[in-house]
Parts: structure tokens; sequence; C-alpha cells
């Protein structure tokens, strides 16, 4: 389990892999008590994803693919989530699937804009690898440490 407070070494971590290369199962095994949220399916075509909230268990729908195979994004989801994860002063946050919604200012990015300024606050976030170059431009790559799966 990992522990769920500020470290004083690098305050951002990624976890990286490439698609379905064990990501959200690592979270899921490390972080479950810690302030952050998960992407989860309940299927494995992933027609509908769930957002968990790895402290309360609590799962609200995330997407949903349509007839034509596209995701349909659920935006309260992401209003919640960045509600939560805004309300942080301090500590460790956990976000599992960042990606190319952030990378185009959607999804979580007002999250990652507040752990970014907030000097208090840490965070360990899933990135594939075919976006990590723009997650270490955002952060900062002297504040990071690379977890590869």
């Amino acid at each position: 389990m990992m522990r769920c407070s500020h470290s004083s070494m690098r305050r951002f971590k990624f976890i990286t892999a490439p698609h379905d290369g064990g990501k959200t199962r690592w979270i899921l095994e490390h972080c479950m008590g810690c302030r952050g949220f998960a992407s989860v399916s309940v299927d494995a075509g992933k027609k509908e994803i769930f957002l968990m909230n790895l402290e309360s268990g609590d799962k609200r729908p995330l997407m949903r693919r349509n007839d034509e195979g596209l995701y349909i994004v659920n935006e309260d989801a992401f209003l919640y989530a960045n509600a939560c994860i805004m309300s942080a002063a301090a500590g460790t946050v956990v976000l599992d699937e960042c990606g190319w919604m952030e990378c185009s200012g959607k999804g979580f990015y007002p999250s990652l804009e507040h752990l970014r300024d907030t000097p208090s606050l840490s965070a360990l976030l899933s990135v594939r690898l075919d976006r990590l170059e723009w997650y270490l431009d955002f952060f900062g790559s002297g504040n990071v440490r690379i977890i590869r799966l």
C-alpha cells in the first residue's frame, strides 16, 4: 500500500506503460485509501468506464461507448473529481489515466494545474508512454520520478 502523504523527494511520480500495460491495476493494488481517482471498467470491452474515488470506493459513470464505438464523456464526473482534488492543500493525490484530454486543457487539467502550483502537494499520476513528454514539460522534469511498468 502506498503511503498517502507528501514526499520530500520528488513531488510528482508518473506510473507509465503502454496501452493496457497495467497502470490502473498497479494503482488499485497500491493506492486504495489514498486521496484521488482511478478509471475502472466492469466489463472487458470497456463499454462503460467509471471514476472510482480511491478513498471511499464510490464510483461515478465517467464514459460510455456509443453505437459507433466512440466514448461519450460525463463532464459531471470530472467536475466532481476536480472539485475534490482542488480542495486539497497538502499531501499526495493519485490520478489514473492522465492522457490526451488533459493535454487539451480538459478532464483533470484544472487539478493538474492545482497540483503543479501548490508546493505542499505531491502526486502519483498514471500516464501513457506516448503522452509522457507533455507531462514532463507541464510539471518540469526536475520534479518528476518515472516508474515504468
